[in-house]
């Protein structure tokens, strides 16, 4: 019998208070410094030195949302619409794949509707375990985690500190 990975879906959406020609250009790798709490990452491809189509960069931040406690997870830009404020991301780890949607829209001229959508699938039994079990849950609680501080720094301009 052939493997049948588990699927889990989670969404966020909110407001943030800042244009979002200035929010969008966060979803990027090496903008995330600005306001994600002990963001480390390893930008392994990118042209412009940024998020654009076909960039591909690991970090360890997000394998324990992902079910994998050790290691790191692989992003890959399989979308970049700067025009129409989107970015999807495919995550990989040895456990499973993920794929994260970001769609950005001004509601006013101050005001930015953010959608931030993430399915994990299994690709292991492991991974499938991961997903019957805690996998909704947490990946709905780093979405939350993403979304607040996010809104935090483009509302202050300061980094929500959360890490201990």
């Amino acid at each position: 019998m052939a493997f049948s990975g588990k699927r889990i879906r989670c969404t966020v959406s909110g407001t943030v208070q800042a244009p979002v020609d200035e929010v969008f250009p966060l979803a990027c790798p090496v903008e995330e410094y600005k306001w994600i709490d002990g963001w480390q990452c390893n930008l392994v491809y990118s042209e412009s030195g940024k998020v654009e189509k076909g960039c591909i960069f690991t970090e360890s931040m997000s394998a324990p949302f992902l079910g994998y406690t050790k290691g790191s997870t692989t992003w890959f830009t399989a979308l970049y619409d700067r025009n129409h404020h989107r970015v999807h991301f495919i995550l990989i780890t040895p456990i499973s794949v993920a794929q994260y949607e970001i769609h950005m829209e001004a509601a006013s001229a101050d005001t930015t509707r953010a959608k931030l959508d993430l399915t994990v699938t299994g690709t292991t039994q492991q991974g499938n375990a991961f997903v019957e079990a805690d996998a909704k849950d947490k990946t709905q609680a780093m979405l939350a985690g993403l979304a607040r501080m996010l809104k935090h720094y483009c509302e202050s301009g300061e980094m929500l500190r959360v890490a201990g």
